[in-house]
């Protein structure tokens, strides 16, 4: 789990530094790890459900709803952060993509 750290600290600070920011930051980690954690299909009902018995938190429903669907998630920033943290996305000076239709 050590990675996952590694990981969701850089994605923490892509939030702002207010508090409502720092909450949507570590309400966007849980959310995070509710998808990735293999517990029951990543539905929002799911993932709120998951929240709560796995991680032993009491969000409310509202705001937890109003929360996924916020405008106010820097996905601009996540994005740049998640790119930063690929040592080397380079091969042989060439970027590698591979894409899965499946």
């Amino acid at each position: 789990m050590f990675i996952l750290n590694d990981i969701l600290k850089p994605l923490q600070n892509a939030f702002s530094s207010t508090n409502l920011g720092r909450e949507r930051a570590h309400w966007f980690s849980y959310a995070i790890l509710a998808f990735i954690i293999p517990f029951t299909s990543s539905i929002s009902s799911n993932v709120l459900r998951c929240l709560n018995t796995l991680f032993g938190l009491n969000i409310n429903k509202r705001r937890f709803y109003t929360f996924m669907a916020s405008n106010k998630i820097p996905w601009h920033n996540l994005w740049a952060a998640l790119w930063h943290l690929i040592p080397d996305p380079l091969s042989d000076g060439r970027l590698m993509i591979a894409l899965d239709d499946f």
